[in-house]
């Protein structure tokens, strides 16, 4: 079964074949018939035959088709004395190399330097040759970039911008490179085929701060000598010390999910909590946004998010009156609840590149509301009033003030993962109390009911803190 060639692939064999068919009509004639010029003095001869020496070694390595020992002394020759058939050679012996632009530059060369002296028929062979070459390689033409821009396939210099003409260059993969002071570099990696021009559009974005650094060899070591340390990609740099390289300024966005953890609001809720008294540790969630601008290490901004926690507390004792003055002491479970919306500002500095730290103070109100709910944990007994469940709230204003710590891994270029602890400190402003529960034994019956109250308190401290662990993912904007 016959194998089937890929696509393209029986296209550029066709083209090297015709290649090197038309190569082989540029027939090697004596060395000295179309001659550049004529020998002067005995120098002269003594460079001409010398050349003459390398032309007939490289014709013998041709034929041995050892083509790139016949290149170099096909090179040698001319570099000795010009010739147009040490040109037309050197230029075959690059095509079976597959160094078609060189081989180009080369027929080119011959058809600029010879013109005088070609005749018809070596004009057009050599022709020939040159538009088969044109569609043996590609070319990139580049717009759009600042005039002045240097421009670099695959890291050689080919010019600056405007460019008269596309470049030529070998099929295959290149990267084009765009540079010019003040910028930042534009790159891109595209696939040329044979005889194809790939368009490239490099649109160079300035940068915000530019300077220049001239350096210059100090006559000798002296004690008005600096040393002064260069980072790589740094866009500035100082004698004193080392501060690394400075980051581009940005718009920044953060969200961020986190778990608060309260020890206790304070309050009325937590006294009498003693003996068989339970008081674990109060939970709940947290969602944060963040935007900001940064300027090298430092940024600002503002923040908002949700907050709600709440804790329980099981089995504390509560006083209950009366009418008449009288009061007794039960016990009740109640569970505190805080929740409300997140408003505020920061500011914050970060360190490291790949591994980053990150420490913030934020500050701002929470507006929401505590709502206490109230069962009762005993059975009623003879002469002490029972009640049902109730819950009370009261408005929630809160100022905050939360450091922050948090330690980040680079994704990518704008792209962060972060882990990290707040521990926002609430100031009530004023603080939350509930009023006074009045409700009716339920104990006593119909006939016998009587009027009983929970005195009212404030809900929590004045001042309390929270601590946050959280999870976030960050987003930088260059």
């Amino acid at each position: 079964m016959r194998a089937r060639a890929m696509p393209g692939t029986t296209r550029r064999r066709a083209a090297q074949g015709g290649l090197l068919l038309a190569a082989a009509l540029l027939a090697p004639l004596p060395f000295g018939s179309l001659a550049a010029a004529q020998p002067g003095g005995p120098g002269e001869v003594r460079r001409r035959e010398d050349a003459r020496a390398h032309f007939q070694r490289g014709i013998a390595l041709r034929d041995q088709e050892r083509w790139a020992e016949a290149l170099a002394e096909f090179q040698t020759s001319r570099s000795l004395f010009m010739t147009l058939n040490g040109t037309t050679n050197a230029a075959a012996c690059l095509i079976q190399l597959e160094r078609y632009l060189e081989a180009i530059e080369l027929y080119e060369s011959a058809l600029h330097d010879f013109s005088g002296r070609l005749k018809g028929e070596d004009r057009r062979d050599i022709l020939l040759v040159v538009k088969l070459l044109y569609n043996a390689v590609g070319a990139i033409g580049i717009a759009g970039a600042e005039p002045g821009a240097t421009v670099l396939i695959d890291g050689v210099p080919r010019g600056e911008l405007p460019l008269g003409a596309p470049l030529r260059v070998p099929r295959g993969p290149h990267t084009v490179r765009v540079v010019k002071a003040g910028y930042q570099p534009f790159e891109q990696r595209l696939d040329v085929d044979g005889g194809e021009t790939v368009q490239v559009t490099a649109r160079l974005i300035r940068l915000q701060e530019t300077g220049t650094l001239e350096v210059a060899e100090p006559p000798s070591e002296g004690p008005d000598a600096r040393r002064i340390r260069l980072a790589r990609d740094a866009e500035s740099i100082d004698d004193r010390e080392e501060r690394g390289p400075r980051r581009t300024p940005r718009w920044l966005a953060e969200l961020s999910a986190a778990a608060p953890l309260v020890v206790s609001f304070g309050g009325d809720t937590p006294t009498g909590c003693a003996g068989s008294c339970s008081k674990p540790l109060g939970s709940g969630v947290s969602l944060m946004v963040h935007g900001g601008y940064g300027i090298d290490h430092l940024s600002f901004g503002v923040s908002a998010g949700y907050l709600s926690v709440r804790q329980a507390i099981r089995g504390r004792s509560a006083t209950i009156e009366a009418v008449g003055e009288a009061s007794y002491s039960v016990r009740v479970d109640d569970t505190t609840a805080l929740r409300g919306m997140l408003v505020g500002a920061w500011v914050g500095y970060s360190s490291g590149e790949v591994l980053r730290l990150h420490a913030r103070l934020g500050a701002g109100g929470l507006f929401g509301e505590v709502a206490d709910s109230r069962t009762s944990a005993q059975v009623s007994t003879s002469g002490v009033p029972s009640f049902s469940p109730f819950e009370q709230s009261a408005a929630a204003r809160f100022v905050y003030v939360s450091p922050e710590v948090r330690a980040g891994v680079r994704l990518a270029r704008r792209v962060e993962l972060t882990l990290g602890l707040g521990v926002p400190v609430l100031i009530a402003v004023p603080r939350p109390a509930s009023s006074r529960r009045v409700f009716v034994d339920t104990g006593a019956g119909v006939d016998h009911a009587a009027s009983a109250w929970f005195p009212g308190g404030p809900l929590t401290a004045p001042l309390f803190p929270l601590f946050m662990p959280a999870l976030g993912a960050r987003y930088d904007f260059y």
